[in-house]
């Protein structure tokens, strides 16, 4: 196998482009690897992965496991990891339903909070069904006011408004 690799380095600096050293470097590899005895068993990674208990539908037997968990005490690695598993489904909806009710009895004070609570939901969808409450994001008619114009006018001429009065201090 050394004299194989040795001779591909040595065909790769003098005959061989960079693609067919690389592809016969692969090739050496490749032959030493199915030359171990774990290549010719058949990989197998122990990863902790494997499913041996019930399905997460199947609540009621998780429920029996998961109260196993306080109750016994596991005698393997796998029975402990079922009982960890079929407790998560449960702390999951627990966790959950109690930030909901903390919200409900005590929601934030903020005005974004106030504005899309589900509390908001009934007014707001009254607010479009019916109309009117607050007045539209743009204008419908001209507004009536200050002579845009003339105000600029003076302040580009003037730099300050007629009817502001003086800047000096003597007046």
């Amino acid at each position: 196998a050394r004299l194989e690799i040795f001779v591909c380095r040595a065909n790769y600096n003098t005959h061989m482009s960079m693609l067919a050293a690389a592809i016969a470097r692969g090739g050496a590899a490749q032959r030493l690897q199915c030359r171990t005895p774990a290549m010719q068993w058949g990989a197998r990674r122990c990863l902790g992965d494997s499913v041996a208990g019930p399905p997460m539908t199947d609540l009621q037997a998780n429920a029996k496991l998961a109260l196993s968990f306080f109750t016994k005490s596991p005698m393997s690695y796998g029975e402990c990891k079922q009982q960890c598993v079929s407790l998560r489904i449960f702390v999951f909806a627990a966790v959950n339903i109690g930030i909901c009710v903390a919200l409900f009895l005590d929601p934030p004070k903020s005005s974004y909070w106030q504005r899309m609570s589900p509390a908001f939901y009934y007014s707001h969808l009254k607010s479009l069904l019916i109309g009117g409450g607050s007045p539209p994001v743009f204008l419908t008619e001209k507004r009536e006011g200050e002579n845009v114009p003339s105000i600029v006018t003076q302040l580009t001429t003037l730099r300050r408004l007629e009817s502001a009065g003086s800047d000096s201090e003597d007046e």
